[in-house]
């Protein structure tokens, strides 16, 4: 998302785990600033990377790291959430710091992003950002684990930040 950020005029600051994903995001991705969650609290960092706060966050994670930026909300931000990926169970449901008073007292909204609301969009998605792909203005990698017997461990990786791009698993059918 930070590159698509990018693209569209945004500064980004991204939050990654460990030296070799920060490299990534800063060298390969184009990342105005990067911030490694692994390394210590993300308190000062976080206002370091954003001195005039935040104004846009895509949240793909929840937990501690939405913590740590909520407070640096600028007013009128926006919160994107697309995932909840550090809550590993939602039975019973988890509680911590409460969002309502950043919330309140910035005016800003949250609201949550599935792409299937945008299904009708999926054509113009698709042609933009091959578009971008095909300029060399959008990068990815892909990590790829091949077979199902790897799937579950392959999915432990990923939830343990293991992977160095979109996880997938190849399969292979006779």
């Amino acid at each position: 998302m930070g590159q698509i950020a990018k693209l569209m005029g945004c500064r980004t600051v991204g939050l990654t785990g460990g030296p070799i994903k920060s490299k990534l995001c800063r060298e390969e991705f184009g990342y105005d600033e990067v911030i490694d969650y692994k390394a210590g609290a993300l308190g000062d960092p976080l206002v370091r990377a954003c001195p005039h706060c935040i104004d846009v966050y895509f949240d793909n994670t929840a937990g501690a790291i939405s913590d740590a930026v909520l407070p640096q909300l600028s007013v009128g931000a926006r919160v994107v959430i697309c995932d909840t990926a550090s809550v590993a169970s939602w039975d019973p449901p988890p509680t911590g710091p409460r969002v309502e008073r950043h919330l309140l007292v910035k005016r800003a909204r949250m609201s949550g992003l599935l792409v299937l609301d945008y299904q009708y969009r999926y054509e113009e998605a698709v042609a933009r950002l091959a578009g971008w792909i095909c300029e060399g203005r959008l990068r990815y990698r892909e990590d790829i684990v091949d077979g199902i017997e790897r799937c579950l461990g392959a999915i432990a990786e990923l939830y343990r930040g293991e992977n160095l791009g979109k996880r997938l698993i190849h399969l292979r059918y006779h």
